[in-house]
């Protein structure tokens, strides 16, 4: 089965949502922080970015869960059930009592709700558009994936910031934080729309004839996941903590939108020209050998050089991204339970740690991000070179699709 361009364009817009849903969480923290003050709770702001460091410790356990259900009764349906989970949750936030004693534990439980839902919701997409997909439309497709994550972050930053500009300090401490909330919540909608009219795989729990050992397995996906994850938090989350040792304005705004841009290019080009494993491999050597002296330049030098050093490091990052869901396919052979504990393992730690890291590396020179991003490419680069030289072409994995 192939998945038309229209229902893939269909499941990475709730892919879109969900990150807008996590995203808008960091956009609106500071209001959060307030009303935790005035209920009473001391050190509001560590409380607040305690729950988002807490909720990464559920997704393994949403891969674990909505991966069996994606393998046994379609990927299709564990979509739709990601999606009803993490727009209900959002709705929940929204109409939260701001007077409640137990504000801080609601918080966290709907936190956690999106959480265990994301943990399930990246796999099941990546197994569902890949092996689904031509395999001359690899690098599009996974452009699509993560371009519908980087919207989700940027759409967050736009809303919020102009509602900021439309309504008072008094206003949005009020009400005004409820409305990116509200707007989330449509994620009910797409599961029941978009994804409602999806096709049905034929046999979702087919997996590939192909040998290989669980444990070389789990370390393999891991391992890429650790390259995905730090590479993806380092250009856009971690993007607003490294913006005070840049001269460029608007940093991070800047940052995600070349980031969108540059996948899609990034797509295109690897269809047109190579493979989405080789390209990404050149990708992550690539990293491993200019991240540092680009974040220095990126850090330490005029505008120019710096807007130029941002361009590469991004371009950089554009094509490791792009082909890493492929590759991650490619590994994983319609395993959505093993990728999905292993990504979201990757992601817990790396995830969770790299703003610190960030944070961290900026305190004694903001060029150590450099070093940072060029470590955590290594993994990756040295799995899917491993997987390379052991497996089968990629092409011959997708061939009965």
């Amino acid at each position: 089965m192939n998945l038309s361009w229209k229902n893939r364009l269909g499941v990475v817009t709730g892919n879109t949502l969900e990150y807008y849903d996590i995203a808008v969480f960091a956009a609106i923290s500071p209001f959060i922080i307030n009303i935790l003050s005035t209920n009473g709770y001391s050190d509001a702001g560590m409380l607040v970015w305690g729950m988002f460091g807490l909720r990464f410790l559920l997704r393994p356990f949403g891969g674990l869960i909505i991966g069996k259900i994606a393998d046994h009764s379609g990927k299709k349906t564990a979509l739709i059930i990601t999606s009803s989970l993490t727009g209900l949750s959002t709705l929940s936030m929204a109409l939260l009592p701001l007077n409640s004693e137990y504000i801080a534990f609601y918080l966290l439980a709907l936190q956690m709700v999106q959480a265990f839902s994301f943990g399930g919701e990246f796999p099941t997409i990546i197994n569902y558009l890949m092996n689904n997909s031509p395999k001359v439309q690899h690098a599009r497709t996974g452009s699509m994936i993560v371009a519908s994550s980087i919207a989700g972050v940027i759409l967050s930053l736009l809303i919020v910031s102009i509602l900021q500009t439309i309504l008072s300090e008094q206003e949005m401490q009020s009400y005004g934080w409820r409305i990116p909330l509200l707007i989330g919540a449509l994620n009910i909608v797409v599961s029941f729309w978009f994804r409602f009219k999806l096709p049905d795989e034929i046999n979702p729990s087919v997996k590939s004839n192909a040998r290989i050992k669980a444990n070389t397995l789990w370390v393999k996906l891991f391992s890429i996941s650790v390259t995905g994850g730090a590479v993806f938090y380092i250009q856009n989350l971690a993007s607003s903590i490294m913006s005070k040792s840049t001269n460029i304005p608007y940093f991070s705004l800047l940052n995600s939108t070349f980031l969108f841009v540059l996948v899609i290019f990034a797509g295109y080009v690897t269809d047109q020209l190579s493979t989405t494993r080789q390209t990404y491999i050149k990708g992550c050597l690539t990293g491993v050998v200019l991240y540092f002296p680009l974040y220095w330049l990126l850090t330490n030098s005029p505008l120019t050089v710096s807007i130029l050093s941002m361009g590469a490091i991004t371009l950089i990052s554009a094509f490791i991204l792009t082909n890493l869901a492929s590759v991650l396919a490619d590994v994983a052979k319609n395993r959505t339970v093993q990728l999905g504990i292993s990504y979201n393992i990757a992601l817990s730690i790396f995830g969770g740690l790299t703003p610190l890291i960030v944070e961290i590396s900026t305190s004694y020179s903001a060029s150590l991000i450099g070093l940072y991003a060029a470590a955590c490419t290594l993994p990756g680069l040295c799995a899917t070179y491993l997987h390379s030289q052991q497996s089968t072409p990629i092409g011959r994995i997708y061939s009965a699709n």
